[in-house]
């Protein structure tokens, strides 16, 4: 074990073990212990919550590194001017990154099956960032198939399918926010970068294999649920730096885990996204249908990067996941091996790659 691996997993097992609540505790309004035991289904919907909360403040503490986890209290008036101020944002074309141009077109022709390789190619090439994008895909060890580069992007096309179009909507939809430049929190955004993209994988196949809603607008989910975070914490680091406080653990934790989805929601209704997009993104709505596969999704790419950075083993990430509502073990099985079982373009590498 590596000197870096060992504190991961000590603070694993210590919050594993419930020697102290998740950071964003501090500042959250405890629900009364019911008198009477309870019954299997509401167990279970303990386990759940407990299995969810243990992933997130995790994710916490992977994202916020090196900022030391110590159980600080949350700071409530910085969290409670940050809320205002994310509340009262008008969320238009001046306070969200400018939705790529060309995206409506793309999301038509990459959603219809029926669409010919020369279209949609006719589509992405009147982007350069698209264009250069979906060739980079393509030439990647994922999709390449033969020695000859792939120099077209009708042939590029033809070679990485929908499936490798939807990566390149994924990378023009996250590219222009995820690079937050912080000095508190230098791999907060690759952190969300990689969870964003595994997420809008595990909600995708999660929706086809469960017919919980449509895999396009499940993969958006993952993504947007991404661009909130940023947003999220964009807003917090203007508000700390306005007050000329410190943030602390707590504190970051508490205003991402309550703000993420309302401000993705507001993403997602300001970027015209599918309808279905806005009600799983709904904070109270009920956890059946997409809001049930971006659940799910939210915790496999989180037990992933877990996993990949060396906090916690298979084993564990697994036990995690077992005990999330709605997904038979077969399903999670699959979905784990898909999700888990792949790369992720990190920022670094996509800096190596525009300088190559």
């Amino acid at each position: 074990m590596t000197r870096t691996t060992a504190p991961r997993r000590r603070w694993w097992h210590r919050l594993w073990r419930g020697q102290r609540p998740p950071p964003h505790a501090a500042c959250r309004v405890e629900t009364p212990a019911a008198a009477a035991p309870a019954a299997p289904d509401e167990a279970g919907q303990q386990a759940a919550l407990k299995a969810e909360q243990h992933l997130q403040a995790a994710l916490c503490v992977l994202a916020l590194q090196p900022l030391p986890d110590r159980g600080e209290p949350c700071d409530a008036a910085l969290a409670a001017v940050t809320a205002a101020a994310l509340q009262a944002h008008q969320w238009g074309a001046r306070n969200l990154p400018r939705r790529p141009q060309l995206l409506p077109q793309l999301i038509q022709a990459v959603n219809d099956p029926e669409t010919s390789a020369r279209l949609a190619a006719a589509i992405i090439g009147q982007d350069p960032v698209l264009t250069g994008n979906l060739l980079r895909i393509a030439n990647s060890p994922a999709f390449r198939v033969q020695e000859r580069p792939v120099d077209s992007l009708q042939r590029a096309v033809t070679l990485v399918g929908h499936d490798g179009l939807r990566q390149v909507i994924s990378a023009v939809l996250v590219q222009p926010v995820m690079q937050l430049q912080c000095e508190v929190f230098p791999q907060f955004s690759s952190i969300v970068w990689e969870h964003a993209l595994l997420a809008s994988r595990a909600a995708s196949d999660h929706a086809r294999l469960t017919g919980s809603g449509d895999p396009f607008a499940a993969q958006w989910l993952g993504l947007t649920q991404g661009l909130g975070a940023v947003l999220v914490m964009k807003e917090l680091l203007q508000r700390a730096t306005e007050a000329a406080l410190p943030i602390h653990h707590g504190t970051a934790g508490t205003v991402l885990a309550q703000w993420t989805l309302p401000v993705a929601r507001r993403v997602a209704q300001a970027w015209e996204l599918p309808l279905p997009v806005h009600e799983a993104l709904d904070t109270d709505a009920p956890p059946s249908g997409l809001a049930l596969s971006l659940r799910v999704a939210r915790c496999m790419a989180t037990a992933s990067l877990l996993c990949r950075h060396g906090v916690i083993g298979q084993s564990q990430a697994l036990a995690l996941l077992e005990r999330l509502p709605g997904t038979p073990p077969a399903v999670l099985s699959t979905l784990w091996r898909r999700v888990h079982g792949r790369s992720v373009e990190t920022l670094a590498d996509e800096a190596a790659a525009s300088q190559g």
